[in-house]
């Protein structure tokens, strides 16, 4: 198949892409997060002192609501976030391939949070359910009724 012609089928994204889309990301963000704590005025190590004793609100607001934001926003908007437009990825509809639009996007990301949140076996294992899935969907694809294709 050529390139043209898998831009057409839509062919699904290989696990390999995927997970270095997911590394690209995760760079990015903790780009971010480094960017924001140093803005602030907040140093490395009080950081993870303040983490430890339990300051959720911290944690929620220098973790949680970047990375739902960042996901959120990007596929809602252009069905990829910065390491998917890198590696030539896109989320799409599972069934006609249209967009999923920021509802979708944001249950994509929720899911994906809770599934981490749980502990950090359920999140693995959703990120390594495409090596086992005919259409290389993780849990959080099937909860949002989407694939992953290449552009």
């Amino acid at each position: 198949m050529t390139d043209v012609e898998a831009v057409v089928a839509g062919e699904l994204a290989s696990w390999g892409r995927r997970l270095a889309a997911l590394l690209i990301d995760s760079v990015v963000l903790a780009t971010i997060i480094t960017v924001t704590v140093l803005a602030g005025g907040v140093a490395p190590g009080e950081l993870n002192t303040r983490i430890r004793d339990g300051e959720s609100l911290l944690v929620l607001l220098l973790f949680v609501v970047p990375e739902a934001i960042y996901t959120t926003a990007l596929i809602g908007s252009l069905n990829q976030t910065f390491g998917k437009m890198a590696v030539g990825i896109k989320v799409v509809d599972a069934e006609d391939r249209s967009p999923i639009g920021y509802t979708r996007a944001f249950t994509r990301w929720l899911s994906t949070a809770f599934l981490w949140a749980l502990l950090w076996l359920p999140g693995v294992l959703d990120h390594l359910w495409p090596l086992r899935d005919p259409r290389n969907q993780t849990f959080h694809d099937k909860f949002a009724r989407s694939v992953v294709v290449r552009t």
